[in-house]
């Protein structure tokens, strides 16, 4: 969980985070080692002497060398003008008021868990000298490893005032049903409980409390899902209950079939109305982990298509989150300047994706995701910042190389994209004119700003292409109909032994 900083001095940089006086951060605090990837840990003492949160900060040690002997802790800031103060090297230490709940979540979970184990955590607020910039950078880099390397990752979806009900529900119903059993008899058991229960008020009730769950702030989260998905074993912390993810991710699945009760009458329906778009979310979670889990790494766009509904303080953590979770980094490191605005990041990442991956797939997403930053943006660029869900095409690979002309494209200037391809037709009044077969001549002078059709080498297309004086504007993907006695596009351009064109995206 990263977030971001509100006034100096509580407030200060780009991660929101209580203020600490200055003797504090020097005493406690040492500097890293990027190179070694070093982090601090955390010791939580178990005893409650005074009602204070005590704590101790370890030394720095290298990533690779403390491989599953910590814990790592995954919550959600939320404001952090409230705050509690805890003690950390025998220092008092402002920390999140959701902070401090999960450390005493953490310190109930360890005592009853891990009774014999010392409890060795790492949270991002406390672990992180928040007022070094440079620290703050490098070890957003390594939070991927952060988590994966941990023996557990405890998630918190609770804050401060909590029912506890619906996650005691869920954990009694998996223990109703043998958990060891078969997998498809531990299902139909599931079921089964679940049907036979329904007459059950208290049993309704606590159903209904399990919502809660769902509104969680914690899933509204960029940073946490980055967090989740990298994880090996997870426990899900609400109030003083736990349940393991092996558990959730066997459950779920069952009760999502059962999205609507006539047996519970309007009070269910109001109620998962109530979460329906966290619902939505959660399911997100939940496939990308158990895909993960099975395949591996992300398509970096098909990620960023399905994670824009995620919040973050800091737009740019939209891309950031999400880089360890990809086959490709493309060379992009987290610059937080300044200088390195959203438009600019947007641009960079595009750029990256289209000269590395060596296809233009983007430009079926810069027709599809448009936001209020496009306007500012080159127009073959999404804007990954909108929150506006779209449903993207799947992705698959045209194979145009004919040996004649160039597939790939290249950046002319920043923010610029030359590439290859046949100009086809254009509008009049918002028809479509075909060039085939005689009508090359007739459209050529329709004079600038007129909306041609392009087929686009190594692109998905057609595309309908604005031509603003020497370059063209990307304006929307066409429907792919085929011109009238042809078999498609393609066969028209190669029949008619069309000419490739270069064409300057701006």
């Amino acid at each position: 969980m990263l977030g971001i900083m509100a006034s100096q001095p509580s407030c200060w940089g780009i991660f929101p985070t209580p203020a600490n006086n200055e003797l504090t951060r020097h005493t406690i605090y040492h500097d890293l080692n990027p190179a070694c990837q070093e982090i601090r840990l955390l010791r939580v003492h178990l005893e409650e002497k005074d009602g204070f949160i005590r704590c101790e900060l370890l030394p720095a040690a290298s990533l690779s060398n403390i491989r599953g002997q910590y814990t790592a802790i995954s919550y959600c800031a939320g404001d952090p003008r409230r705050t509690k103060k805890i003690f950390v090297n025998g220092m008092p230490f402002n920390v999140f008021e959701n902070l401090a709940h999960v450390l005493e979540m953490t310190r109930n979970f360890w005592t009853k868990t891990f009774p014999d184990k010392e409890c060795i955590i790492w949270a991002d607020q406390i672990c992180i000298n928040q007022f070094n910039l440079a620290e703050r950078s490098h070890q957003v880099g390594f939070m991927k490893g952060i988590y994966s390397s941990a023996a557990e990752t405890l998630i918190c979806l609770s804050t401060t005032d909590v029912d506890p009900r619906g996650v005691e529900w869920l954990v009694k119903l998996h223990q109703s049903v043998d958990p060891d059993g078969d997998f498809y008899q531990y299902y139909f058991h599931l079921e089964y409980y679940l049907r036979t229960n329904l007459a059950n008020k208290q049993f309704a009730d606590d159903w209904f409390a399990f919502y809660d769950v769902f509104n969680s702030p914690w899933w509204m989260r960029t940073w946490v899902y980055q967090e989740f998905i990298s994880s090996s074993n997870i426990y899900f912390l609400y109030g003083k209950s736990s349940v393991p993810w092996k558990r959730l991710s066997e459950v779920l699945p069952t009760l999502q079939k059962y999205s609507h009760f006539p047996y519970f009458g309007p009070a269910i329906t109001e109620r998962q109305a109530q979460v329906a778009d966290t619902k939505n979310i959660v399911n997100f979670f939940v496939i990308s982990k158990l895909r993960f889990d099975r395949v591996g790494p992300f398509d970096l766009m098909d990620l960023l298509s399905q994670s824009r509904h995620l919040q973050s303080s800091d737009s740019r953590d939209g891309i950031y989150a999400f880089l360890g979770l990809v086959r490709e980094t493309y060379g992009i490191i987290p610059d937080y300047s300044p200088e390195n605005t959203m438009e600019r990041l947007l641009v960079d990442i595009a750029t990256r994706i289209v000269l590395q991956d060596k296809t233009l797939d983007i430009l079926s997403d810069a027709s599809r995701v448009r936001g209020e930053l496009s306007p500012r943006l080159p127009s073959w660029v999404p804007d990954w910042t909108t929150k506006t869900c779209v449903s993207l095409i799947p992705r698959t690979i045209r194979d145009t190389s004919d040996g004649s002309v160039a597939l790939f494209p290249r950046i002319v200037q920043s923010g610029k994209l030359e590439l290859q391809g046949f100009h086809i037709g254009v509008f009049r009044n918002g028809k479509l004119g075909w060039y085939f077969p005689n009508s090359r001549d007739r459209c050529r002078h329709d004079g600038e700003g007129r909306e041609e059709l392009w087929d686009i080498v190594g692109a998905q297309g057609p595309f309908v292409l604005r031509h603003v004086g020497n370059q063209y504007h990307f304006v929307r993907e066409a429907q792919r109909n085929k011109p009238a006695g042809y078999n498609s596009v393609e066969d028209a351009v190669q029949r008619h032994g069309l000419q490739a064109q270069t064409v300057v995206l701006s």
